[in-house]
């Protein structure tokens, strides 16, 4: 267990370093110049030049990647173009939206999905399973941000029952902020919670008809222990990798849904970087959702462990 660890551990930090050399690479080579955007479009050539001389841009690549690399280790992702604050404060600060973004997307999935797809398996071929199927095909065919702009519609424009967007802050209002999280969370959890439904469906059926659930019920067992204490606890890992990869892949989601929604989040931050040329923030902003989709999956290999005693690393 310690070997495979260390190595899981040696594969995060070597994923991170490629990660980070292609973000460098690619904000390069791509057009765009950051003294130009902090002095304007009328700053003299000296005037430019002294700036970039200033924020190092004038160096080697190579020597700005390290100096980079450098900086990053001891904590420091550098300044936003924009607004001149350290990165790493900007990011934290649109946290309070994002993390709660997440999480609440999260429960909504898996409330919804996990006893759906137990329903499903166990009513195979009936009316109720159809429909959860049904269910489970729309919600993987339709676009996160349509799902929010017709939530948006019937619930804040029609009924009035959430704001349309915005989000008031949780120190000034605790229950606003929750209720502004609310849509945006059942739109980024729609396509998660039809995927989860469709995967604990199919890992329910499978593992209901092997040999020992079989066997479990010759005997006698009732259904409630056959199905949720050996048939679900078997069935609901691989169902736990898919929530791992898709725990990460919300902060991708929100890139969108934040927009939509108009939320000060993470996602907010770097749609307007790139349309500031906020460079460094980009760069932030993507090496930081890299780092929780990479540490998301090493916990989900570590979870398998505990979950299932027989899976062995080796």
């Amino acid at each position: 267990m310690t070997a495979y660890l260390l190595k899981r551990t040696f594969i995060l930090f070597l994923t991170l370093l490629i990660v980070s050399i292609t973000i460098f690479v690619v904000l390069m080579v791509i057009p765009g110049d950051p003294a130009q955007i902090i002095l304007g479009i009328h700053a003299t050539p000296e005037t430019l030049q002294q700036l970039r001389h200033q924020l190092g841009l004038d160096r080697p690549a190579v020597v700005q990647y390290l100096s980079y690399m450098k900086d990053l280790v001891m904590g420091d992702m550098g300044r936003s173009i924009r607004y001149d604050v350290p990165i790493g404060s900007l990011i934290l600060s649109r946290l309070q939206v994002t993390i709660p973004l997440a999480i609440l997307s999260m429960i909504f999935a898996i409330l919804l999905s996990i006893p759906m797809g137990t329903y499903s398996s166990l009513h195979r071929n009936r009316f109720g399973d159809y429909g959860i199927m049904v269910f489970s095909q729309i919600g993987l065919a339709v676009p996160g941000f349509w799902a929010g702009m017709l939530l948006i519609l019937l619930f804040a424009v029609t009924l009035g029952w959430f704001p349309a967007g915005g989000f008031q802050p949780w120190e000034a209002a605790p229950l606003k902020a929750l209720q502004s999280l609310l849509l945006p969370a059942v739109s980024l959890g729609l396509v998660r919670a039809a995927v989860l439904t469709r995967m604990t469906r199919s890992s329910m059926l499978e593992v209901l008809g092997e040999d020992y659930i079989r066997t479990a019920k010759s005997k006698g067992l009732p259904e409630g222990i056959v199905v949720y204490r050996h048939a679900f606890r078997n069935a609901i890992i691989p169902v736990i990798t898919i929530m791992g990869l898709q725990a990460g892949d919300l902060l991708a989601g929100a890139i969108i849904i934040e927009n939509v929604f108009h939320l000060p989040g993470v996602g907010r931050l770097v749609f307007e970087a790139i349309g500031q040329r906020d460079l460094p923030v980009i760069q932030g902003v993507v090496l930081f959702i890299t780092a929780v989709i990479v540490f998301m999956n090493f916990v989900m290999d570590v979870i398998y462990r505990f979950l299932d005693p027989r899976i062995r690393y080796e």
